[in-house]
């Protein structure tokens, strides 16, 4: 992971990356063998666009490279578009 500084952490920082599902996070699953998050936490994010801020200031945990939302006693991963120009 790179840690901009500066002006380059400010570009980055109002970049918008558009939610395009919400997966449950299980350990060593792949992708496209996980349970779907349901509409009472998917309708919170899928479809919109967020700055990195406004995802972490709605809870979502942003390290590694992937995107982390707990609630209901479990982790949602939030699989992010490249960022929109």
């Amino acid at each position: 992971m790179t840690v901009l500084f500066g002006a380059a952490a400010a570009r980055g920082a109002m970049r918008r990356y558009r939610v395009q599902a919400v997966f449950e996070a299980i350990g060593g699953a792949r992708p496209g063998e996980r349970p779907a998050a349901p509409p009472e936490i998917a309708e919170r994010f899928e479809g919109r666009a967020f700055t990195l801020l406004e995802l972490e200031q709605r809870g979502v945990r942003i390290a590694g490279g992937r995107a982390v939302y707990t609630a209901l006693a479990r982790d949602w991963l939030l699989e992010l578009s490249p960022p929109i120009r």
